[in-house]
């Protein structure tokens, strides 16, 4: 009987303490800065920013944001995942010593050419992410220009967008 309490005792313990990682990747059209990104995601909770597929948030600078990827972990100090959806797979390996984070993800995407054909896109990113806030952990930023052709006729195009890995620990 004193087992089963103190079992039942220290799991309430540990889930009362348990703090989770949230980490994202938003791609925005257009360029951003990431002192302005981090002043922006300072009034936000990452969870509620990301909860669809566009950036739901009342802050003007993080409108309009595409979802890439977004994922919910248990912190500990090693962690590994893999997700799977439909042609989608998003694997995520990282390291916590202290406030330190180091990130990896990958997400592979089915391409419709054939069985088994997959594109991969790497992330990676390490930045000191203390509890509570969202983090920019990494920005990357595109601005170039593509070649494209309709109807016989040729368009050079403008591309222009940042990718943010950002990450938030909450209890």
């Amino acid at each position: 009987m004193r087992l089963l309490l103190a079992i039942v005792l220290l799991t309430t313990i540990l889930n009362t303490s348990a703090q989770q990682l949230d980490v994202a990747i938003i791609q925005f059209p257009e360029l951003k800065t990431v002192e302005e990104l981090e002043a922006a995601l300072a009034s936000v909770n990452l969870a509620d920013l990301t909860n669809a597929d566009r950036t739901m948030s009342s802050e003007s600078y993080l409108k309009g944001g595409y979802v890439v990827f977004v994922q919910s972990l248990p912190l500990v100090s090693r962690f590994a995942s893999s997700t799977r959806l439909s042609n989608n797979r998003a694997d995520v390996v990282g390291r916590l010593t202290g406030n330190s984070l180091a990130l990896s993800i990958t997400l592979s995407e089915g391409v419709a050419a054939g069985i088994r054909r997959f594109t991969t896109t790497t992330y990676e990113a390490q930045a000191s992410v203390p509890p509570g806030q969202p983090r920019v952990m990494s920005l990357r930023q595109v601005n170039s220009k593509t070649a494209s052709a309709t109807k016989g006729r040729a368009e050079l195009r403008n591309v222009t967008f940042s990718s943010a890995t950002i990450a938030q620990i909450t209890k």
